[in-house]
């Protein structure tokens, strides 16, 4: 891992196994795409309530930040990167960013379902 002060890309193998060992996983599309299609389990705290809030979204939603990893998700894995960088101070290298999104882990063949947890 080089010197940055963030987690690393992790493909959907990688985000799938952090989350069975209890990673949480953030979803941070807005509530119309996450309730279509969204990993199990994943709790939905929208980008704009990241960037406005920080840590603090993940907190009212719920959220454990005293965590060894947790995964962050959006549709390709762009947005979440930008949360990723935006929660940086707070997470340091335990916040990890879906690469490819929901897009990469519906091509693995991986389990979608309707909805989930919103916190809007």
């Amino acid at each position: 891992m080089s010197a940055r002060t963030y987690g690393s890309d992790i493909g959907p193998g990688d985000a799938q196994a952090l989350i069975a060992a209890g990673a949480p996983a953030v979803d941070v599309r807005e509530p119309a795409e996450f309730a279509a299609a969204a990993i199990p389990g994943s709790i939905n705290v929208p980008l704009g309530a990241v960037q406005l809030h920080g840590a603090g979204a993940l907190r009212a939603a719920g959220i454990d930040l005293d965590v060894e990893h947790l995964v962050l998700i959006c549709r390709s894995g762009k947005r979440s990167g930008v949360a990723r960088m935006a929660l940086a101070a707070a997470l340091d290298t335990r916040a990890h960013n879906l690469a490819g999104g929901v897009l990469a882990w519906a091509q693995q063949g991986l389990a979608l379902t309707p909805g989930g947890v919103t916190t809007d």
